[in-house]
């Protein structure tokens, strides 16, 4: 009995991450290229994106211009939606690039939620 029921829980397991799996929208390459570009062209983002994660989040170096990071992440989201780029739903993070290259400190200066 009890064989059975772990059975049947590792079946239901693999189908629900199946059914996960195959209905999430993944951005094509394409589109992420076209994302990136965008925000190299960009000044305030001199390097390219730290990482992706998912295609739900979007990690950004910033040299601190005396932008916060919020601030950042919303301009980077108003970039990106005014070149009609599909990013409703994108969370954007934003890191010091040059603290990143010196000591390896990857904390988070800011983030938005692009709309």
């Amino acid at each position: 009995m009890k064989r059975t029921i772990i059975i049947l829980l590792i079946a239901a397991c693999v189908a629900v991450t199946l059914y996960i799996n195959q209905t999430t929208k993944l951005l094509p390459p394409d589109v992420k290229s076209r994302i990136e570009q965008t925000l190299l062209d960009d000044p305030l983002f001199p390097a390219r994106p730290v990482w992706w994660s998912d295609d739900k989040i979007l990690a950004l170096g910033i040299a601190s211009a005396g932008v916060t990071g919020d601030e950042a992440a919303k301009q980077a989201c108003a970039l990106l939606n005014g070149r009609s780029l599909p990013v409703s739903g994108l969370l954007i993070e934003i890191y010091d690039v040059v603290k990143i290259q010196k000591s390896d400190d990857w904390s988070k200066l800011g983030a938005a939620k692009c709309e």
